[in-house]
């Protein structure tokens, strides 16, 4: 091949490499240009715009009082100004904090402060201190509290960098392993969050490159945050108006004399979900947190409360500034949240509470629970528990106090669960099963500091126990075991049985509650007297299969489907599999677990003709634009024939007039009742003596026209076992009030 040839050949052959990688090239244009352009203009533009989100009114929850139709509410919406500092921007932090200091100080919060202060210093004296070690430790006098006070606002606002930064909550596996291979300095990982800490932070642009692609911030936004500078620093929330107004004013007069030392100070309007009536209801409401409803309606109706995110959208400027111009401004308006309105009556509500609290401290009980409902509709007019809590400061109910322990007493803590996970128990008393949550911690001296929820409860204060817990309901039950034979006809008011004495089922002995027998006895007075040995006989002439398909009928063992997320089922079980000590038990209400809304929806059906109504507390829902949705009474089916509920319903006044139901009387009135004091268990034995039993009463009343169904559960009281020394006085109360409230006339 000649030279001349060869180096033809070259140049082609360059021609053509240069033609192909220009082709590779046009398409690559052709391809972003045009194949892809509607997705890469759509880019371009979104980088050119900003978006802001609108954030809708949340809903409120209102409630009537009955009398004066007066609308309240649970639950609405607040603004409060929040005082914040740029520390980046202050000139003179101590002039600054001269001028604030005395206008921000609270002594409430002072004190408590200080109170966690004392806390921590008892903690570090040694077991069973001296009066004078004691003595060294007061509280301080409201002028150094000031002084205390001062020093930490001028920190606040002086500290132009901050000491450190959370970039990321909750880091996932992959995370972690790459934080344990790759030390970045001045940045910590661990399984609640990465953190930053500025100070210690040599090269930020070198961080930034790192970590930008692991914890997906852009490089240079994550560079901006670990150079750390302190731009915000919140000085005191929800500041009263009068103190907002002084500051104001400061704030102008600095900017009219144009020293700007007040440069860096301004304030910021931020909502709050806001609770007028304080801790009225607070287990029917619940509350809020960043994710949205926890608890009670708060959470059931969350969606419908929440509302829709509205956006704002301009375009941005060279400098990311929004401008709005020609059609570029689109708005998507925010739909503000519906308002609900509940059955309850304010009135009963407050009144009920009222009364639960003093029962529950007067009987020395757990806690405890009282429902009000409406037969004819199923409307829940009140619904109470003790102890509670405010909404406005849920955080409160999870305060803990330390207990001074001996070293016997020590002893009776029980740890449950796995290591470093354990769950500790003080049992105070082992006999009775009783018990309650503490916490241990170890101190730097080796002290082991023991201490308990100051409402015993903690976050078991939030719960909704009328539909989120179960229990054995005891001798309540006999009424509703006994409305099913009477509509079977396997009885009647007059049927007898001879009570001679305790009665053998399977491995088990039944004894009537004192241990007392009648001999030949009518089922009228079975009710009366609460006997075991009579529901053991009555429950024999259901059978299994009938019992258990009525008890379906009257709704155990299902949710009722009221308003509220958690509602449990309640448990028993198939009437085909039951032995004949559960068949007898579950008579009197041993061996049966339900809910509280079951019961009161049950025993409503026997005030209600037979009637079972769906139990509801939402009266209604009413959106901005005035669309209202009424929630209407709603029957489920009929349960027994109107002539059984009449006869059980005689029965059970006879019960209250006439038997061991008597405290809950009220003169002139007929109520229909009956108590129960249910055993509870250790180990499947029953426990015995005080703070042993769930106590309860429930009953309607006037018998002739029912208004209202009324149910009070004190749990383990130890002023005594029984349910009609500590439930039926309560039940007393309640229903004279509701009879006055109501005007209902007395029949004599």
């Amino acid at each position: 091949m000649s030279l001349r040839r060869f180096k033809l050949n070259r140049v082609f052959f360059l021609l053509f490499i240069s033609l192909l990688f220009s082709a590779v090239i046009l398409g690559k244009l052709f391809q972003l240009q045009v194949i892809n352009y509607g997705d890469y203009a759509a880019k371009a533009q979104q980088g050119h715009l900003g978006y802001n989100e609108v954030k809708p009114r949340r809903g409120e929850i209102l409630i009537q009082d009955y009398q004066s139709k007066e609308v309240f509410r649970l639950a609405t919406n607040t603004s409060f100004p929040l005082l914040f500092a740029d520390p980046t921007l202050i000139k003179d932090p101590s002039y600054l904090t001269d001028k604030l200091a005395s206008l921000l100080f609270d002594k409430k919060l002072a004190d408590e402060k200080d109170q966690r202060r004392i806390r921590n210093l008892k903690r570090l004296l040694p077991d069973n201190p001296s009066k004078e070690e004691l003595a060294r430790i007061t509280p301080k006098p409201e002028e150094e509290l000031r002084q205390d006070f001062r020093s930490e606002l001028f920190e606040k606002i002086s500290q132009k960098t901050r000491q450190s930064i959370i970039l990321y909550k909750e880091p996932g596996e992959e995370m972690l392993k790459f934080f344990a291979k790759q030390k970045v300095t001045g940045v910590e990982a661990n399984l609640e969050a990465i953190m930053a800490y500025p100070a210690q932070i040599s090269d930020p642009d070198y961080a930034a490159q790192i970590l930008s692609p692991i914890i997906d911030i852009p490089v240079e936004r994550l560079r901006e945050l670990l150079v750390g500078r302190n731009r915000y620093v919140v000085l005191r929330q929800k500041v009263p108006p009068n103190i907002e107004q002084e500051i104001r004013k400061l704030i102008e007069e600095d900017k009219k004399s144009k020293r700007d030392l007040f440069a860096g100070i301004n304030f910021q309007e931020k909502t709050y979900r806001y609770y007028p009536e304080g801790s009225l209801a607070a287990q029917i409401i619940g509350f809020i947190s960043d994710r949205g409803g926890l608890y009670g309606i708060e959470q059931s109706f969350d969606a419908q409360l929440r509302g829709k995110k509205g956006i704002f959208k301009t375009q941005l400027d060279a400098t990311g500034q929004q401008v709005i111009v020609g059609n570029d401004l689109i708005i998507q308006p925010a739909i503000d949240g519906d308002n609900i309105t509940l059955t309850i009556d304010r009135s009963i509500q407050m009144e009920i509470e009222k009364r639960l609290a003093k029962t529950v401290q007067d009987t020395k009980s757990d806690s405890g629970l009282a429902v009000v409902m409406e037969p004819k509709t199923g409307r829940i007019v009140a619904l109470a528990h003790y102890p509670t809590f405010d909404p406005n400061e849920f955080g409160k109910a999870l305060d803990t106090e330390d207990i001074g322990l001996t070293e016997a007493e020590k002893n009776n803590i029980v740890s449950v669960g796995p290591p470093g996970e354990e769950t500790h128990y003080l049992y105070i008393d082992r006999d009775s099963n009783y018990r309650i949550q503490v916490f241990k911690e170890t101190m730097e001296n080796g002290k082991t500091i023991v201490s308990k929820y100051k409402n015993i409860l903690g976050p078991g204060a939030y719960r909704n126990r009328v539909v989120s817990d179960i229990y054995e309901p005891g001798s309540v039950f006999k009424a509703i075991a006994m409305s099913i034979a009477l509509d079977d006809g396997d009885v009647t008011p007059q049927t007898t049985y001879n009570d001679t004495g305790p009665i053998k089922v399977d491995e088990y002995e039944i004894h009537n509650a004192l241990n007392t027998y009648y001999g030949i006895t009518t089922m009228r007075e079975v009710l009366e007297k609460s006997l075991n040995t009579g529901m053991a006989f009555v429950s024999r002439k259901i059978g299994r299969e009938l019992f258990s398909r009525y008890l379906k009928k009257f709704g155990f063992g299902e949710r009722t489907d009221i308003e509220f997320e958690g509602e449990e089922e309640g448990r028993f079980k198939e009437g085909a599999n039951w032995a004949e000590s559960e068949l007898v038990t579950y008579a009197f209400g041993q061996g049966i677990a339900v809910t509280p809304i079951q019961l009161i929806t049950a025993v409503s059906a026997l005030a209600n003709k037979g009637i079972l109504m769906k139990p509801h507390i939402v009266s209604k829902t009413e959106s901005l634009d005035g669309r209202v949705t009424e929630y209407e009474p709603e029957s489920v089916r009929r349960v027994i024939s109107e002539k059984t509920a009449a006869t059980i319903g005689a029965m059970m006044t006879s019960a209250v007039e006439s038997g061991v139901a008597r405290r809950g009387a009220v003169p002139g009135y007929h109520i229909a009742g009956k108590t129960g004091t249910a055993q509870t268990y250790k180990h499947g034995k029953p426990l015995e003596g005080p703070g042993t039993t769930i106590a309860s009463f429930i009953g309607f009343a006037p018998l002739e026209d029912p208004k209202f169904t009324l149910l009070v559960k004190l749990d383990r009281p130890r002023s005594s076992i029984w349910a009609d020394v500590t439930a039926a006085p309560l039940f007393q109360e309640i229903a004279q009030f509701l009879f006055k409230y109501y005007n209902i006339p007395p029949n004599t």
